[in-house]
């Protein structure tokens, strides 16, 4: 049975090594005598962005060779092959100019820093954003069209009026005469689509938050 990493149980997949930093969201109990060890993985990603953003704005490095010769020195790294790993998975060369605040390059540096720290990149986008908002990276918005509430609510005020956007007609136009057969038939058919729009509505906010998106 392969055991957790060590980077992993720590909710510090950046390994990011013990010192005087005063870093949020450390667990109590710091039992790892050379790293940290942090209260929730939200947080471990946060410190992880924030050094990256740190080598940005503070030293300069912008090039994958530049970040991580610092983030893992020759001295106890097989750092050229860390290099090339990060280059790969990002899709650029070592000496492509980035910019961290620009939310995909900084989310690409992140996992492809913790899958090669760990062997393996465990996180869901939801845990991963959560912890880029809390080092003041946001994901781009969705336009709201797409938002999962304003679907909801399209789907509760469509019920009621049997009616949709005109930008919606053309995917849904072959079931309208199938609906309004149904309405002629059983009329309380509006009241249940409209409580199934309202019902995803509530669901989706409760999700996104629990995912730690709100």
């Amino acid at each position: 049975m392969t055991s957790t990493p060590r980077g992993i149980r720590n909710n510090n997949p950046g390994n990011i090594r013990r010192s005087a930093d005063p870093w949020q969201g450390l667990a109590k109990d710091q039992n790892d005598d050379a790293f940290f060890q942090f209260s929730e993985a939200k947080w471990g990603i946060r410190a992880l962005a924030r050094v990256l953003i740190s080598y940005q704005d503070k030293h300069g490095l912008r090039t994958v060779r530049a970040i991580i010769s610092r983030w893992a020195p020759p001295v106890e790294n097989k750092t050229s092959s860390y290099i090339d790993h990060v280059a790969r998975r990002l899709g650029v060369g070592a000496d492509d100019p980035l910019d961290v605040h620009d939310y995909r390059v900084l989310r690409g540096l992140v996992e492809a820093i913790v899958a090669h720290e760990n062997g393996l990149q465990p996180y869901t986008d939801a845990q991963i954003d959560a912890g880029l908002v809390l080092a003041g990276v946001e994901p781009p918005t969705k336009p709201l069209i797409e938002t999962r509430t304003v679907k909801g609510a399209q789907v509760a005020a469509g019920a009621t009026a049997l009616g949709v956007v005109a930008e919606a007609v053309d995917k849904i136009q072959p079931a309208i005469p199938l609906l309004q057969r149904v309405v002629e038939i059983a009329p309380w058919v509006l009241a249940v689509l409209a409580m199934a729009g309202i019902g995803y509505v509530v669901w989706a906010r409760y999700d996104d938050r629990r995912k730690g998106l709100r």
